[in-house]
């Protein structure tokens, strides 16, 4: 259950970034805007796999000790 939320929340996170992103490329900085536009998505899906990488360790090690 908690892979698939992750995901979940990671693409919610991706649009976030996006948003924020461009939000900031027109009000304030337009090399920061389009920066966080760009690198934001990269850095939240880097994010999830490390997390859901957790998880799976988490299963394999709860396999081995039930062993």
């Amino acid at each position: 259950v908690t892979p698939g939320i992750l995901k979940l929340l990671s693409y919610v996170g991706m649009v976030i970034a996006v948003i924020v992103g461009l939000a900031t490329a027109f009000t304030a900085d337009l090399l920061t805007g389009i920066g966080m536009t760009i690198l934001g998505p990269v850095v939240v899906r880097m994010y999830a796999e490390l997390m859901l990488v957790v998880f799976e360790i988490h299963n394999e090690l709860k396999k081995l000790n039930d062993k």
